[in-house]
């Protein structure tokens, strides 16, 4: 006759091996270094405005500041670059019990320029990021859920006209005068200039190390208390000898 392990034995074992992926997964982003390396990097980027990326070499990596224009005509609400979102309910159980869950349904990162020092800068890509997005408006004073479909929506994000701080690159475009520069940007940040967008960087630092640390000791209590009962079921199933 076949006989097997009981199931508890193969849950509690199996609850071990996610108790020390968590552990090997929260150790790796505690000490992960990427955010630190971010931060240190935008530190030493300079501060400029679009009369100035005029003077610098392409492939130069600046914070550019200045005022938001737009190239293509707006979105809803007056909305240039943005994150769209639905409405979903209110979380119903654990310590995050009430909150409000939205889902993305789309982001909108339009072809734009920035005004300062009495120049502009177009920018060339869309495929940059949002940060600090100034606006947050939605469809209804309350959020609201009827079905998927039917629920109130919001927008996060940019309106023309707004001060941004861009992180990005410099670059020439092949068929563009010799002192001509546009920039190729990754992050469109709208929380107070080149200083408040600094600050964020280095307090994003302990982001990982927090959750890092809540994943490891998460997993250190499973896999201790399963391996712990495991050994106490193997002795209590242990033939008894006389």
């Amino acid at each position: 006759m076949r006989t097997g392990k009981p199931r508890g034995i193969w849950i509690l074992r199996t609850l071990v091996i996610v108790g020390v992926v968590l552990i090997l997964g929260g150790g790796w982003l505690f000490q992960s270094d990427f955010a630190q390396r971010n931060a240190e990097r935008i530190a030493h980027l300079p501060s400029c405005d679009a009369a100035t990326v005029q003077t610098l070499l392409p492939g130069t990596a600046v914070l550019l500041e200045g005022v938001l224009l737009a190239r293509e005509p707006a979105g809803p609400r007056g909305f240039m670059a943005f994150h769209h979102e639905r409405f979903r309910g209110h979380e119903t159980s654990g310590a995050t019990k009430g909150r409000e869950e939205w889902i993305r349904i789309g982001t909108v990162r339009p072809a734009f320029a920035i005004e300062s020092g009495g120049a502009t800068v177009e920018v060339v890509n869309r495929d940059y990021r949002l940060n600090a997005w100034p606006h947050r408006e939605q469809t209804d004073p309350g959020a609201k859920y009827v079905s998927m479909m039917e629920s109130t929506e919001r927008f996060l994000g940019f309106k023309a006209g707004d001060a941004v701080t861009v992180d990005g690159r410099i670059v020439a475009g092949p068929s563009d005068p010799p002192r001509v520069r546009r920039i190729e940007a990754t992050v469109l940040f709208g929380g107070g200039g080149a200083t408040a967008y600094a600050e964020s960087a280095r307090a994003e630092i302990l982001v990982p190390k927090i959750v890092g640390g809540v994943f490891a000791g998460l997993g250190a209590i499973m896999a201790g208390a399963c391996a712990w009962w495991l050994r106490k079921s193997k002795y209590a199933n242990a033939p008894s000898s006389r």
